[in-house]
């Protein structure tokens, strides 16, 4: 990706090999582009507008300035596939991508050569679409992706029900908006020891600005831990580099994220965070240091920590296969069908943030005991005062405070 100022706005030119995309706010500026790289390359296919096809996506830009993202015709054609090269009908209806036992291994005989390319194929292709346009399908893909090497009996059918719900919703869409380009919020899960044949945790985790998920993650942790508290703390160390450079990359677009929330459901792992080794106790004094990082982050504003209930934690859904009303919940704010607010009470608006309601604290943590009364608007941004970091301060001074 390149950005460049153009005419006082910026141009973002993205790429992916051979495959291109470039906006502008000026229409003419991206004309006078395309026309630069058509007289350089000859027989470019150009498309215009708010609908278009990219890397196999369907994209739609709304005016409300969120865009949705299918890979509908990508879906119809490999159910089609399925059905006709392994003769199995998916005539069934599911209500769940994946069972309550998604993570269970029966003992069962493996597949015969022949299914186990199948299975290895259709895993890989719904894989794929995952990660675009169907996050609802993560978890399940988090385990039977393990499974591809020598998948058994029990796996095929979990690959079925799988395919009877992807052809039930096959005309779904996920929908990605953002309250406000400068605040980011990071929901991370991790369920302890429910993969049963090397009983290792799986970390769950969601990236959001409001409408839908920019990012989520669902995979088997790379090692073994003691305690929820620690698959936790581990699940942290897996999945925060992701928002990190997701920073970073907003910053180089000229977006400097300023509210970087991270919320968690487990009040242990939440002192461990924030004091480090100084909340160690004695069955939490082996994790290693190396994971301590985190906590260094927060000591310098970078990351503010939020309790989150566990009924609000979106993130769950990716840690563990959700049942029932709680599937349908979690799946609508994955989706973007719903705001993260309509789950996650604690989180804040941007207009909410600014409203005419205001609370005045005095804090001396950031100064080293030079105490100043500043006026805020709501009660988030006492966070980043407890975070001590002066810059962040000045920053919400600017943004927040009238």
């Amino acid at each position: 990706m390149a950005n460049k100022i153009i005419n006082g706005k910026q141009c973002t030119i993205g790429w992916y090999v051979d495959d291109n995309i470039i906006g502008h706010k000026d229409k003419t500026v991206i004309d006078d582009q395309i026309a630069k790289i058509k007289a350089k390359f000859s027989g470019l296919v150009v498309q215009k507008g708010p609908n278009l096809d990219f890397l196999g996506m369907e994209l739609h830009f709304r005016k409300d300035g969120k865009v949705d993202i299918g890979t509908v015709q990508f879906l119809k054609k490999m159910i089609q596939e399925f059905e006709e090269d392994t003769g199995v009908a998916l005539n069934r209806m599911y209500a769940t991508p994946g069972a309550a036992w998604l993570f269970k291994i029966k003992d069962s005989k493996e597949l015969c050569p022949k299914f186990t390319g199948f299975f290895q194929k259709f895993v890989m292709k719904v894989l794929w679409t995952s990660k675009r346009s169907r996050p609802d399908l993560e978890t399940t893909m988090g385990f039977l992706t393990t499974r591809v090497k020598s998948p058994t009996k029990d796996d095929w059918h979990k690959l079925t029900r799988l395919m009877c719900f992807i052809r039930a919703t096959v005309n779904d869409v996920r929908i990605i908006g953002a309250d406000n380009l400068h605040n980011l919020l990071t929901m991370i899960d991790s369920a302890h020891a429910v993969h049963e044949k090397d009983m290792r945790g799986h970390t769950g985790s969601i990236t959001t600005m409001g409408t839908g998920v920019l990012d989520s993650k669902s995979s088997k942790q790379k090692m073994n831990t003691r305690s929820s508290t620690e698959t936790e703390f581990v699940g942290n160390s897996e999945a925060l580099p992701k928002t990190i450079f997701r920073c970073h990359f907003m910053e180089a677009q000229g977006y400097k994220i300023k509210w970087n929330v991270l919320a968690k459901d487990n009040e242990s792992e939440i002192k461990l965070l924030k004091n480090g080794r100084d909340s160690c106790t004695w069955n939490s004094k082996h994790i290693a240091i190396k994971y301590f990082w985190v906590t260094d982050r927060i000591k310098d504003g970078k990351i503010i920590v939020e309790h989150c209930p566990t009924k609000e934690m979106v993130a769950d859904f990716m840690s563990k296969p959700a049942q029932g009303s709680l599937f349908k919940t979690f799946r609508n704010v994955l989706m973007g069908w719903s705001h993260i607010s309509e789950v996650f009470k604690k989180y804040i608006r941007p207009e909410e943030r600014v409203e005419n309601s205001m609370e005045a604290m005095t804090y001396a943590d950031a100064t080293k005991g030079n105490v100043k009364s500043v006026t805020w608007k709501r009660k988030l941004a006492k966070k980043a005062v407890i975070a001590h970091d002066k810059h962040l301060i000045g920053e919400i001074e600017k943004d927040l405070i009238k």
